[in-house]
């Protein structure tokens, strides 16, 4: 089926380009489906859809890693493993890369909510590219905390971002003592920093249309270092909630797991972390270690008066964080940015963080980011390549992020294996676009959200964040992934085999040679219905039109010719002849940069 013969071009344009912001990634079926029942009535459904109760990230990805761990205890034997004199063998990062790529090539209900994580995954940056490499299933538990939390409080998400242990390993509040001058012991200040600085309020304050305030044509800051000591103060006195370790050794006895952490409970600090603790449930406080002192922080917008426990004090710190005027249009501006445009209008922000409110409503506030463009232009600026479409205009605005490049046209044409195992270590993806979820370089994530690069863009005050990924070598190495994955049968790597290695008996096989080779995993695309019509050379227009919808949201690109002209010698080969399109298509402007 191509197009539905009741709906114009420009309905369907429509609804592609608000797919693409809205997921992950869509099928033609996705397309033709949503053109029937309309963008609002989509949306309202993805709104509505609670999340899932089985098959979280979390549940997928320890399955997964089950599955490896008795591999690995089959062929090798437990005392080859334990770490025990040997390299153990660990729930290492790649199984949530696994159940992260399982999930979400294989979804075909909660699209919204994935996206909507995705893009929260990019604000409250956790990383593996730290020693939560260790731990994919405590990794999977926080994606599923911005899964559940997409379309609820942002104050929620908060509190109970604050509480997971990930990000107490991760921004070193795990562990955090109260002040004790004597022993010259003072509360580590990297939690309370980055809520403040990345994600609440930023470092300036805002107008409720994200602009900056000024005083003296200064902007102004929003907080000190004398605010950060202070609210360090509050994420003092929590700990994991309990010992947790994968094997009985010499050096850790199966009966110590369960049992709960303490400050001054005779086991070193070295085991009071990961891989030794319990990675999955909030952090617990015990209240000898909190610091119970009144509080007063960003000039009294947050009092805490004291004598509370270090929960209530994290609930209250986090709902007037979130309540603090600048919160609404910070993260209005990241959310929109991620999904929509790199330079929002003010008006643009400032309906957004309206819907955001004082309590974080993100149900509100996606819906309000994806359905203001449908009514309204997205930018204040017109831009160059500004066209009108469906009696309104439509211009560039914003660069795909490499990651998102990946997961539409994976998505596209329904990537697959005859395993049914769609366990991508992402090795190769992450090597080749230095992107991967929850793989960030640092806190501040793959890219800063105010980046631009040098030329037209910088001149006209633009931002481009996503430009900041685009180096010489990933613009190179997205193209010849394209290649290799249109032309080469090199469709990224699945792992379903222990290491094949005899010095590497304690992870699943990751080398890529070996992987190719195990046919049922490899993945393939589903190129069915494109195949019928490239049999026929004089559908070949149609086809390309089809593609072009799919992937760009336009029909009859200015590159028509030239894809004709590519493929014109093999015209009577019908897979040259659809890979050549979807090649040019993928690496072409018109897919890379998103329209609004």
């Amino acid at each position: 089926m191509l197009l539905l013969d009741s709906q114009t071009e420009s309905q369907i344009a429509d609804v592609s380009r608000f797919l693409s912001q809205a997921t992950l990634g869509f099928n033609q079926r996705l397309l033709n489906h949503v053109t029937r029942t309309g963008i609002h009535t989509w949306l309202q459904n993805q709104l509505t859809y609670s999340p899932p109760a089985k098959d979280t990230f979390q549940k997928v990805t320890k399955g997964i890693w089950a599955y490896f761990r008795n591999a690995l205890v089959a062929a090798h034997g437990e005392a080859a493993i334990n770490g025990d004199g040997n390299n153990s063998a660990l729930p290492y990062k790649w199984y949530f890369h696994m159940g992260w790529w399982h999930q979400t090539l294989n979804s075909q209900e909660h699209l919204l909510r994935q996206r909507v994580a995705q893009a929260l995954s990019e604000l409250l940056v956790m990383s593996d590219n730290s020693s939560l490499e260790l731990n994919a299933v405590g990794m999977a538990s926080y994606y599923d905390l911005l899964y559940n939390h997409a379309f609820g409080s942002y104050a929620d998400l908060l509190f109970d971002v604050a509480l997971h242990p990930c990000m107490g390993v991760y921004l070193s509040h795990m562990n955090n003592r109260k002040a004790d001058t004597e022993k010259n012991i003072h509360p580590d200040e990297n939690f309370a920093r980055e809520i403040m600085q990345l994600f609440t309020i930023g470092l300036h304050e805002l107008n409720s249309d994200g602009s900056h305030k000024t005083q003296d044509s200064e902007a102004i800051p929003t907080y000190d270092n004398r605010d950060i000591r202070e609210l360090a103060r509050v994420f003092t006195g929590l700990t994991a909630s309990s010992y947790q370790y994968e094997w009985n050794t010499s050096f850790w006895d199966s009966s110590y797991n369960d049992h709960p952490v303490g400050f001054e409970d005779g086991i070193e600090k070295a085991y009071k972390t990961v891989p030794f603790v319990n990675m999955v449930d909030p952090m617990v406080g015990d209240e000898s270690y909190h610091d119970r002192g009144n509080k007063t922080v960003l000039g009294g917008l947050i009092h805490l008066p004291g004598n509370q426990d270090v929960h209530a004090e994290i609930r209250q710190t986090v709902e007037q964080l979130v309540a603090h005027p600048n919160t609404a249009p910070f993260v209005a501006r990241h959310l929109i940015s991620q999904l929509v445009s790199s330079n929002p209008s003010p008006e643009y922000i400032e309906a957004v963080a309206t819907a955001f409110g004082t309590r974080g409503d993100l149900r509100a506030t996606v819906e309000k980011v994806l359905t203001y463009p449908l009514y309204h232009p997205v930018m204040a600026q017109q831009l160059p390549g500004a066209a009108r479409q469906g009696g309104k205009t439509v211009q560039p605005q914003k660069l795909k992020s490499p990651l998102l490049r990946a997961t539409q046209i994976l998505r596209a044409f329904n990537v697959t294996n005859h395993s049914k195992k769609l366990w991508l270590p992402g090795d190769d993806i992450q090597e080749m676009l230095q992107q991967h979820p929850l793989s960030a370089p640092t806190v501040f994530n793959f890219y800063k959200p105010d980046f631009t690069p040098h030329g037209p863009l910088e001149k006209a005050g633009m931002m481009a964040p996503e430009f900041e990924l685009h180096t010489s070598a990933t613009s190179i190495g997205y193209v010849n992934l394209m290649y290799y994955w249109c032309f080469g049968d090199h469709l990224p790597l699945v792992s379903t085999q222990i290491s094949s290695n005899p010095s590497e008996k304690n992870i699943a096989e990751l080398n890529p040679d070996v992987l190719h080779t195990f046919t049922a995993d490899k993945l393939f695309f589903d190129f069915t219905q494109e195949l019928e019509l490239a049999e026929n050379p004089e559908q070949h227009d149609t086809l390309i039109d089809r593609i072009s919808l799919l992937l760009t949201g336009r029909q009859n690109l200015p590159i028509k010719g030239e894809i004709k002209a590519a493929f014109s010698s093999y015209n009577n080969e019908p897979l040259w002849v659809v890979q050549t399109i979807v090649f040019l298509l993928s690496i072409s402007p018109y897919f890379v940069i998103q329209e609004a």
